[in-house]
């Protein structure tokens, strides 16, 4: 401020300082660098390359969490602080509205998981869904398989097109990178896709149980939303793929490369699926 002032009116430090009421070492003082302040620019730039490497996808809760994987402490409020200074403004998230489609599914199943808490470990109950894909010159579908327990997408499928195969080819997927135990629940809503009888195929000759959402209630299935919001969130922020070529990329890198194994989830205490199978998987069984 007190350079500002000497700008502006072309006096000096001392005329500007006596003008203020303030001794010139205060403004020799706050001119130096001080340790803080360097130790303020090496933790930016860390923080800095942590939110450009997630493009804009961390706030500060997940940038703390990543901060402390590698043993770097540092407050919350000064990370906040930090930020602001540098600017770094993570994509916002909208309000999360499930929707549901009744469909028309043949002989609609139950829902298995109404009555079942979430499971506490891998490959006990995975779920689908489809969503719509803009591209600038048409219309994809991609369909999700994900695991209840640790978020991971277990299998996906993009196409043209929303007949039955869309999700029969994200379930193979899953089935062949991950075989699940016999009487695992799949759950989906009422969509024709779902009740089809070549889906159904697949789950019988897999062991999997078949579970349905309640008519008119988006809840049941509010995982797989979730997910389908977050991607298109992070990934489009309102726009659209090139083409089917890009968005097919585009979405392997965001699923298979980042979301399983770099996007820490808060329902997971801040881990990544990845990192929250390994653990699962390493406690000692009762």
């Amino acid at each position: 401020m007190i350079l500002q002032l000497q700008s502006q009116t072309g006096g000096s430090i001392r005329q500007v300082c006596q003008a203020m009421r303030l001794p010139r070492s205060s403004f020799y003082h706050a001119a130096e660098i001080t340790p803080s302040h360097h130790e303020d620019v090496r933790m930016g730039r860390l923080i800095e390359e942590i939110f450009k490497r997630n493009r804009r996808r961390y706030g500060y809760r997940r940038i703390h969490q990543k901060l402390g994987d590698h043993d770097v402490v540092c407050a919350p409020s000064r990370l906040r602080r930090i930020m602001k200074q540098r600017q770094l403004l993570a994509i916002q998230p909208k309000n999360f509205q499930p929707k549901t489609s009744d469909g028309r599914a043949d002989r609609p199943c139950a829902n298995l998981l109404a009555s079942e808490s979430l499971p506490q470990k891998p490959d006990q109950a995975w779920a689908g869904d489809i969503t719509f894909i803009p591209t600038s010159t048409s219309w994809l579908y991609l369909a999700v398989v994900i695991d209840l327990s640790s978020r991971r997408i277990v299998g996906w499928n993009l196409a043209t097109h929303m007949r039955a195969e869309l999700v029969v080819h994200a379930l193979e997927q899953a089935l062949q990178a991950r075989p699940a135990a016999r009487g695992a629940i799949f759950h989906s809503d009422r969509g024709s896709q779902y009740g089809s009888g070549a889906f159904r195929s697949v789950l019988e000759r897999a062991g999997l149980r078949q579970s349905m959402s309640a008519r008119a209630n988006p809840y049941d299935n509010a995982w797989t939303e979730s997910f389908m919001g977050t991607l298109k969130r992070e990934m489009l922020q309102g726009g659209c793929f090139e083409d089917a070529t890009d968005a097919r990329l585009e979405l392997f890198e965001y699923i298979e490369g980042y979301y399983n194994h770099q996007r820490k989830h808060s329902a997971l205490g801040y881990l990544t699926p990845n990192q929250f199978e390994t653990q699962t998987h390493n406690q000692p069984l009762n």
